[in-house]
């Protein structure tokens, strides 16, 4: 509760009117749920100008709960993990599948994801096919946490599939992620955790991020990754931090990477 009010009291970061966002990479888990009720969330989201978020848990619980709490605003994800399933070995978890599809059939997701795929894990996992096949049939984009490599590998699986590639390869550069994009025509990316990548040290734009954002305009969306109760905290300096070089494009091409992108993969809300 003292994190709740702490970060309401903090308010937005700015009075000035702001685009709306969409933040493609919420979580809301369980760390969260006891300090950050789904009025406290929806509050932390207005403040900020994010009208609709893409929101996955650990548990998948919390996804439903914002979900139920607001179906305009929060559009939920499947996220794989659960129990003693998680990140480094959900795709070798014999029952995987099972629980996919069992969720999958019992609500209607937008997604399925945020799950990493960790250097060498594409070698190993033939659940991976399944995974491919059960989006590719539901129309739904994999929201991956990988390298370049891995995502390569997943369109080798099934060119028909859709990738929501998180934190645009956390990483990766520029010059990786435009031919990625060239390649790959049905792959998109987040930004989460790369505003201080996408700015150089005087505060300006850098010009190989601003030549790929404009290129390749369609394919990038914003992000928060509130992974950890400190980001809940920090919320609106988050978004801020992306509204910062967005206000460095050209104003459709901000707009475009702030909201619409997102709204026509997971829809607008209306």
């Amino acid at each position: 509760m003292a994190l709740a009010l702490a970060v309401i009291a903090a308010g937005p970061a700015t009075a000035e009117p702001r685009m709306a966002i969409f933040d493609t990479h919420v979580h809301y888990s369980r760390a969260a749920w006891a300090g950050l009720t789904p009025t406290v969330v929806r509050g932390l989201l207005s403040d900020a100008s994010v009208t609709r978020a893409l929101v996955s848990s650990t548990p998948d619980d919390g996804t439903l709960r914002l979900r139920d709490f607001d179906p305009s605003m929060f559009v939920p994800e499947l996220r794989p993990y659960h129990g003693q399933v998680h990140s480094a070995n959900w795709h070798n978890d014999k029952g995987i599948i099972a629980y996919l599809e069992s969720r999958l059939a019992a609500n209607t997701y937008k997604g399925i994801g945020e799950f990493h795929l960790y250097p060498g894990a594409e070698k190993l996992a033939p659940s991976l096919n399944k995974v491919v096949a059960l989006a590719v049939a539901r129309d739904i984009p994999l929201h991956v946490h990988a390298g370049a490599e891995p995502v390569r590998k997943l369109f080798e699986l099934d060119p028909n599939l859709t990738v929501l590639w998180a934190h645009a390869g956390m990483s990766t550069l520029p010059d990786v992620i435009g031919p990625m994009m060239e390649a790959y025509p049905r792959l998109s990316a987040e930004l989460s955790f790369r505003a201080e990548d996408i700015t150089d040290a005087k505060g300006d734009i850098d010009p190989a991020w601003r030549s790929l954002l404009i290129r390749y305009k369609d394919r990038f969306m914003i992000g928060s990754d509130t992974f950890e109760n400190e980001r809940w905290a920090s919320y609106s300096d988050l978004i801020e931090s992306h509204r910062f070089w967005l206000r460095m494009l050209p104003p459709d091409v901000a707009r475009t990477i702030a909201f619409d992108n997102a709204a026509r993969m997971f829809g607008d809300g209306g």
